[in-house]
C-alpha cells in the first residue's frame, strides 16, 4: 500500500531525528501509514478516502484527483474582484503538507514517554534537560488546521477547504460526496 508523505516531508519546524527517519530502526512508517489514512478520512469522508486511495495504490491519478493531491490553481471571484488561487496539494516541491503536520503531531504525542512493564517513564539523557514538546505540538496541530481550513476562512486562502468546496458540485472533476469534519484549533493548555 502506498501513502504520499514520506521521510522527506519531517523537515524544518516539523523535523524529528534522523533514526526516526532512516536505516533499520526508523520507526516514522507506521505512523504515516495509520496517521494518512485517518487525516484523509477527515478531510474527505470514507467514501472519497476509499476512490483516492485506489488512485494511490494504483500510483496513477486522474485530473480530479491530481488537482487535490499535487495542487492546483482557480480563479474565484472575492471583494468584487477575480482572483488566481493556488491550493499547493496535499504534497509539493517545497514538502509542506497537511498531512504531514498531523502525522508529526501524532508522532511527537506516542514519544513524549516511553512505555516499559511498570508503566510510563521519561528517559533521563547525560548533560541535557527535558523540555516540553507542547508548544511544538500546538504549532504543528495548528499549522494541520491552518493548510486544511474551514467554512469560516476567506475564500480567498489556499486551503483544501476551500478547493474542494470550489470543486464540489464540477460534474466532472467534482468531490459531490465530499463530507467535511471541522477540525479545531488548540493551545497549550488543550483549549
Amino acid at each position: 500500500m502506498a501513502n504520499l508523505i514520506t521521510s522527506a516531508y519531517f523537515i524544518g519546524e516539523i523535523s524529528l531525528p534522523g533514526s526516526a527517519l532512516t536505516g533499520d530502526l526508523a520507526d516514522i512508517t507506521p505512523y504515516i501509514v495509520k496517521y494518512e489514512r485517518e487525516a484523509l478520512i477527515k478531510l474527505l469522508g470514507y467514501t472519497l478516502y476509499k476512490e483516492l486511495k485506489a488512485e494511490i495504490d494504483a500510483a496513477s491519478y486522474t485530473e480530479k484527483w491530481d488537482r487535490l493531491v499535487n495542487g492546483h490553481e482557480y480563479e474565484i471571484t472575492y471583494m468584487g474582484d477575480t482572483h488566481l488561487v493556488k491550493w499547493n496539494g496535499l504534497i509539493n516541491s517545497e514538502f509542506v503538507s497537511l498531512l504531514a503536520y498531523y502525522i508529526y503531531y501524532k508522532y511527537v504525542s506516542f514519544h513524549v514517554t516511553q512505555t516499559s512493564g511498570i508503566g510510563e517513564f521519561i528517559s533521563q539523557a547525560e548533560n541535557s534537560m527535558k523540555v516540553s514538546p507542547s508548544q511544538k505540538m500546538v504549532n504543528a496541530w495548528n499549522r494541520f488546521v491552518d493548510l486544511r481550513g474551514d467554512p469560516s476562512d476567506a475564500s480567498i486562502l489556499p486551503t483544501c477547504y476551500n478547493f474542494l468546496n470550489k470543486f464540489e458540485d464540477d460534474e466532472v472533476n467534482g468531490y459531490d460526496k465530499w463530507l467535511f469534519t471541522p477540525i479545531p484549533h488548540t493551545n497549550t493548555f488543550g483549549i
